[in-house]
């Protein structure tokens, strides 16, 4: 690693660290509701973003996964009915882990 590459690093840390340190030290009295609300969407933004490439791309082109939309929709099913993250990735996962291995006639 060069010495540009680290300090480029060390600044972007620096930055990211001081901006989040900043925006969590505001009370929220300065937020609006509708600014809330809107904060509120991080999360799952985060969660599709990370979720729907794995579902959809496969070398960079578009395909539709069969066994990840069927184990995905289970998942969101389980956490609608349950309120168990744990236990709807466990159950979602169970059910890849065990059709990958040939368990299932489909």
């Amino acid at each position: 690693m060069t010495t540009e590459s680290l300090l480029l690093f060390l600044s972007m840390a620096a930055i990211t660290y001081f901006s989040r340190r900043a925006f969590l030290r505001l009370p929220s009295k300065h937020f609006s509701a509708r600014l809330k609300n809107g904060l509120s969407f991080i999360p799952l933004g985060i969660f599709a973003s990370l979720v729907f490439p794995s579902l959809f791309v496969d070398a960079g082109t578009f395909v539709i996964q069969p066994l990840y939309l069927v184990a995905s929709l289970v998942c969101l099913a389980m956490m609608a009915i349950s309120k168990n993250v744990f236990l709807s990735f466990g159950v979602s996962l169970g059910l890849v882990v065990v059709s990958s291995l040939g368990l299932f006639p489909w």
